[in-house]
């Protein structure tokens, strides 16, 4: 009975002497279920998609999100099938351009130029009535536009109507079981009339019906602070991209340049991330973009 005693109080005393109190933000933690934004690896999908998706899988990645290219001329129920064979899901649509089948073959002038075609607000509103049928078929809750031009941006009275117009769309949205979004650059935080565009958007467009996708290149390269982002508009950003930037204000692969992630993964989770994705704009290698990053993502702690 004596030993049985002794073994308890052992047990007992660092528990009962301890001042510590449990607090679960110091408790390390990995980033499951993290995706990749297939813009990453457009080549790739493009000259073999099935093969691309089965690697991506391969790799670690559990969720995937469509570029501004869509599903590059495949029937949506072929690529749904796809994803579920290789374990995949995309939970987050992207309004993608009307982009013929061969669209990544064609001289880089005529592929600017059904960019340049469908740039307006009014190909936009279409664009995005298509999407969420899309997003039905897919069981997609978000919708996401990848960009509006930069010269919306340059004025005020432009930038007024932008807003009134994405309004309206997200309004459509939310009716049809959709939260619409708009992915940042750096171009919407150059202050017109003394007032900074993004953060009209984000006081301008109600979270009832609209929200955002952060992206950290971007965050960066507008010399903004990501973590003054989050603080600032909790809850406004409920997807983002992983986007790395070195020292020359260059893009690098997550986890290879200048930003914080662990520090900044536990801000967003905090402040209503629910998706991350990786991303790179036209890696010199794709495949070696993606597999580093998501090396990068599975080892990494926050």
């Amino acid at each position: 009975m004596k030993r049985r005693n002794v073994i308890k109080q052992l047990i007992l005393l660092p528990i009962l002497t301890s001042n510590a109190v449990y607090n679960p933000d110091l408790v390390e933690k990995r980033l499951k279920g993290f995706g990749l934004q297939l813009s990453t690896v457009t080549p790739l999908m493009a000259k073999d998609f099935v093969g691309t998706l089965k690697l991506v899988s391969d790799l670690g990645y559990r969720m995937v999100e469509f570029s501004a290219l869509g599903y590059l001329g495949r029937d949506i129920i072929e690529v749904k099938d796809l994803l579920s064979k290789y374990n995949l899901k995309a939970p987050v649509g992207r309004v993608a351009f009307d982009a013929p089948s061969d669209f990544m073959t064609l001289p880089r002038d005529q592929q600017m130029k059904i960019f340049g075609s469908q740039g307006t607000m009014e190909s936009l509103q279409k664009r995005i009535k298509k999407s969420v049928e899309e997003c039905k078929i897919m069981n997609q809750k978000y919708l996401n536009i990848p960009a509006i031009l930069p010269h919306v941006f340059s004025d005020m009275g432009q930038i007024k109507g932008m807003i009134e117009i994405l309004r309206d769309c997200g309004k459509y949205c939310i009716d049809q079981g959709v939260m619409l979004g708009y992915h940042n650059h750096n171009w919407e935080f150059n202050e017109i009339e003394g007032i900074i565009p993004f953060e009209l958007m984000l006081s301008e467009l109600d979270e009832s019906y609209f929200t955002f996708q952060l992206d950290t290149y971007w965050i960066r390269k507008a010399e903004r602070n990501l973590s003054d982002m989050l603080t600032n508009y909790p809850g406004r950003f409920s997807t983002c991209h992983f986007k790395d930037i070195d020292q020359e204000g260059d893009f690098a692969d997550v986890g290879y340049g200048e930003i914080d992630f662990p520090a900044f993964t536990k801000a967003a989770i905090k402040h209503g991330i629910k998706y991350f994705f990786v991303e790179r704009d036209s890696p010199p290698d794709p495949e070696q973009a993606m597999s580093r990053s998501a090396a990068y993502l599975k080892k990494m702690k926050y």
